[in-house]
Formats: structure tokens, C-alpha cells, sequence
């Protein structure tokens, strides 16, 4: 299934809160793009600052850098965390 990505926000470090065309918000993590391989598209990401550029490309329904890398919404939608799933997980620890 193809998803869109509706909006973007930063939160800290390498995560992001996403929301999706159905409606679910997603916490993404993508840290694990980070890395010192001078050939990859995703080195510039070693600079936080440079992440932190991202933004949402409406036209594509994904999120995109100034150097033009985008990430598969899809696979941002499989990867992320469910806010919803996450809330329920806090409100029964704290019971």
C-alpha cells in the first residue's frame, strides 16, 4: 500500500513525528542512516544541523533534504513506531 506523508516534525536527535494520510502518527528513528561512508547519499546527515533541514515534499507525499534525498514514505510508515501504540504502552506501565 502506498502512503503519503502529510507532515513533518522534528523532535530530537535523529527522530521525526510523522503524520501519515490515514491519519496515524508515526515516531521514525533514522540514526541508522547516519554514516561517516563519504560515498553514501545519506553522509551529510552526520551533521545533525544538515537533518534537521528536512522537509515535506506535498507534491511527493515524502520527506526530502536539500540534497535531494528522499526516503520511500513506505517504508518510513513500516519502520515507525505507532503513537498511539506507544501512548497505550506509557498508560499501562504507569498502572
Amino acid at each position: 500500500m502506498l502512503h503519503i506523508i502529510k507532515k513533518v516534525e522534528y523532535l530530537e536527535d535523529y527522530k521525526l513525528k510523522l503524520t501519515f494520510d490515514d491519519k496515524k502518527k508515526k515516531i521514525v528513528d533514522l540514526k541508522r542512516y547516519k554514516t561517516i561512508d563519504t560515498e553514501s547519499v545519506f553522509y551529510p546527515f552526520r551533521d545533525l544541523e544538515f537533518f534537521k533541514s528536512v522537509k515535506l515534499d506535498k507534491r511527493l507525499g515524502t520527506l526530502v533534504w536539500p540534497n535531494g534525498v528522499d526516503v520511500c514514505p513506505d517504508t518510513l510508515y513500516e519502520k515507525g513506531i505507532d503513537l498511539e501504540d506507544l501512548k497505550e504502552k506509557q498508560k499501562r506501565k504507569s498502572a
